[in-house]
């Protein structure tokens, strides 16, 4: 049997049983019962608010499930408002509620705010005619807003008191010239000062033009949870509130809260900045999401594998789909434009990645892979059939997980030692025959970190490397589709800024301020040398043999693949030091890489260090080198072109 008293008795302590009683007759209204609105019900229905006005016209669909509070399967094609009403009944049957499936309107806004105490905002972040009417409204009539808008992880906050700063005046919409613009407007009236962008890991998503923006079940819970105190201090007239242009922003994902002040609000000069900032950014019509339910089981397993690592972001690979279960792998190495990768060794080992990508994203769907390299392979152009083979006794690989995750970390990473499980995982992901030796004392780091930065000095002493260099980083982006963006290079704005500058010059200058203004020693320093220090231990993969034929990079590339996922698997960040093992190979083949002398000195004087460090183990079995270490995951990274563009007859690839 329902008992209001006993329903709402563990609130007593933060209010008094007068104030609970008091909170039963006052009513509240909602518009809009979708993500923060449908918190908002809920919230304050346990509050023990006993009277509402709700309204949505809106009904549950799949996409909703991230973070509506009444999106359920057992709610798909229910009216969210219905829906809503539902729930605040079952946790209160007394509640008193004004149900508006129509939605608010000039109609009957009359009725929806009528004898409200409080009007909460809950309306679609897109709705603006609706929220300006509503909004308007409340001020004639003397009624108090507040407004929660979820901010990524977060919430910012906004109270349109009686006699405070009106909506319209504080959020300036008159002057914008388009829906779009009063959009941006919107935002950074509600989030003055937008400490989320720092942390948004897709721009693309956030597209103004096509409504749609990102959003965290986090951030609508925090909308609830701030916007219900407001509402008890407004309801008790206790408590301090902070009214427009005044405001709050809590961040859970940055352990922040700031109180927000915009006097003139949207007129504000840091404001009009802001304004600029974001608009080039959520007024670029971006693409629509696109999700793999229509794509055949091979083309989702490929889908999967061309997230493998390939030098550089190259993607050395494009795809010919020749049944529902087979596809060829076409090959390409870049011996052609880069100093890398010159016997084309560096690219036949990312298409070995490739191929163990394909057989761990395989077993997702219950499939094996088998490979056969093809007949029109060449050197230049090696060629793979993949076939899929259903198989019983195939068991979900676990590391599919981290196919798409794992990336590189370019930043000083924490120096805490590795554990001795944790080395017994990294060593147990390696196939039969490969083992990893490690380099983790500082006096063993120092040694690498005087290998890497003077191998370093290999890479920048040379026109053939300078050239690459300049193709090879996306400038001022956070995710490159083919190239590194610049924020994943480890260092901060100043010293890209530093790089980008060198890299804008010709060989000529580069090579001058290299010379004979020690131009590359601070990059190299803090990139090369600490990075090297900064990191729980350098590890070398060692192959059971000599890498020489195409399918002994293959089978390396496999087991490099399998050893990153693990790394990331387990936490831990990942950066390769692969150009020593290439310069020490072409230095063994007799392989020219540049006309430097200099260059060439340097390098041998590298190997000599590489052959020292090493000791017994012979540096031609070396196929791989890196570092691990304690790391958060980088926000900024390579990610990989669509799948259509990488289609062997796709017209973006031109081939």
């Amino acid at each position: 049997m329902f008992d209001y008293n006993k329903a709402f008795s563990r609130n007593i302590g933060w209010v008094s049983k007068e104030e609970q009683r008091l909170l039963k007759y006052k009513k509240v209204a909602i518009a809009g019962c979708g993500g923060v609105g449908s918190e908002h019900v809920v919230t304050l229905a346990r509050l023990g608010i006993g009277r509402f006005s709700i309204s949505d016209f809106d009904e549950y669909e799949v996409h909703n499930f991230n973070r509506q509070a009444g999106a359920f399967m057992s709610t798909i094609d229910k009216p969210k408002n219905q829906v809503m009403r539902d729930i605040c009944l079952d946790i209160n049957p007394e509640a008193h509620i004004d149900d508006f499936s129509e939605g608010v309107n000039e109609d009957n806004v009359e009725e929806f705010l009528k004898d409200v105490d409080v009007y909460v905002d809950g309306l679609d972040f897109f709705a603006m005619n609706a929220r300006f009417m509503v909004f308007k409204r409340c001020e004639e009539l003397g009624i108090p807003v507040v407004t929660a808008a979820p901010m990524a992880m977060g919430t910012s906050l906004l109270c349109f008191m009686p006699g405070s700063m009106p909506f319209e005046e504080y959020f300036d919409l008159a002057s914008c010239k388009s829906e779009e613009e009063k959009l941006v407007k919107l935002t950074i009236g509600l989030s003055p000062t937008m400490m989320q962008r720092h942390y948004l890991i897709d721009p693309t998503t956030t597209d103004f033009i096509n409504k749609k923006v990102p959003s965290t079940p986090m951030g609508v819970k925090f909308c609830g949870g701030l916007a219900g105190s407001y509402v008890l201090k407004i309801l008790l007239n206790r408590g301090s509130v902070r009214k427009a242009p005044y405001g709050l922003h809590f961040d859970g994902y940055l352990n922040e809260i700031k109180k927000t002040w915009r006097p003139w609000g949207n007129k504000n000069p840091l404001q009009k900045f802001m304004f600029n900032q974001v608009k080039n950014i959520v007024l670029t019509p971006q693409p629509p999401l696109t999700f793999d339910d229509d794509f055949t089981p091979i083309q989702k397993v490929m889908d999967g594998a061309k997230w493998a690592p390939s030098g550089d972001n190259e993607q050395c690979w494009s795809f010919e789909f020749t049944s529902d279960t087979t596809c060829t792998v076409h090959g390409r190495d870049t011996r052609q434009t880069c100093v890398y990768d010159l016997q084309g060794n560096a690219s036949k080992f990312a298409i070995g990645a490739l191929v163990e990508t394909a057989k761990i994203c395989a077993s997702e769907f219950g499939y094996r892979v088998d490979v056969n390299q093809a007949e029109i392979s060449t050197d230049e152009t090696p060629t793979y059939e993949l076939t899929l083979i259903k198989d019983e006794q195939v068991v979900f690989d676990e590391l599919i997980p981290h196919v798409r995750t794992r990336c590189v970390q370019r930043k000083w990473m924490g120096t805490k030692a590795l554990t001795t499980k944790q080395k017994e995982t990294l060593t147990d992901a390696l196939p039969e025959g490969f083992k990893v030796i490690w380099f983790e004392p500082l006096k063993l780091r120092y040694q690498v970190a005087k290998l890497i930065y003077g191998n370093a000095f290999t890479r920048v002493s040379m026109k053939e490397a300078h050239v690459h260099h300049q193709k090879i980083i996306d400038w001022g982006k956070q995710h490159s589709t083919d190239k590194i963006p610049d924020k994943a290079l480890g260092v901060g704005p100043i010293m890209r800024g530093m790089m980008k500058s060198a890299l804008s010059k010709d060989w000529k200058q580069f090579e001058f301020m290299g010379k004979y203004l020690a131009g590359t020693v601070v990059p190299r320093f803090i990139m090369d040398f600490m990075t090297s220090i900064k990191c729980s231990a350098h590890f070398a993969l060692i192959a059971p043999e000599e890498c020489v034929k195409e399918s002994d990079y293959i089978k390396a590339g496999g087991a490099l693949q399998r050893f990153w996922l693990t790394t990331d698997k387990l936490g831990l960040g990942f950066q390769p030091e692969y150009t020593q093992i290439i310069f020490s190979e072409y230095l063994r083949r007799d392989v020219k890489f540049t006309d430097n002398p200099t260059t060439i000195a340097n390098a041998g004087n590298m190997e000599t260090k590489f052959v020292d460090l090493m000791g017994d183990t012979p540096v031609n079995q070396v196929c791989y080198f890196g570092r691990v270490g304690q790391s958060l995951r980088p926000s900024s990274r390579s990610i990989r072109k669509s799948l259509k563009e990488l289609e062997y007859n796709s017209p973006h690839k031109g081939v």
